[in-house]
């Protein structure tokens, strides 16, 4: 199966997970057909000056794969940049945010997984 990029629609998410600033979201996981596990699939482009809240996961695990430019991230309680080809990955009890403190979006891809 091949999925186009341009026949994803795009979501728009203010403030996400009470961040700050826009990020766009493309959802893969419903175009792939995912059951179970996997609950979000998708590449997010944070715009400048944006942020995803610190938030915890419970009961799940988040992976964020850089795939353009660079963010700050604060992982648990450890401060650090995300370059492109990084990868930040939060288990189960652990949080974790992302900024863009830059003049451009960035771009990564996000995937949840259900324990």
């Amino acid at each position: 199966m091949i999925i186009r990029v341009s026949e994803l629609q795009a979501q728009e998410m203010e403030k996400p997970r009470g961040g700050k600033g826009t990020a766009i979201r493309l959802a893969y996981e419903a175009a792939c057909g995912f059951k179970g596990e996997v609950t979000n699939f998708a590449m997010m482009s944070l715009q400048p000056n944006s942020a995803i809240g610190m938030h915890q996961h419970q009961g799940d695990m988040e992976i964020y794969l850089m795939l353009d430019g660079n963010a700050k991230t604060i992982d648990n309680d450890v401060e650090a940049v995300l370059n492109a080809g990084d990868m930040l990955v939060t288990k189960d009890g652990e949080q974790h945010c992302l900024v863009n403190e830059g003049d451009t979006p960035i771009t990564f891809l996000a995937m949840i997984i259900k324990h």
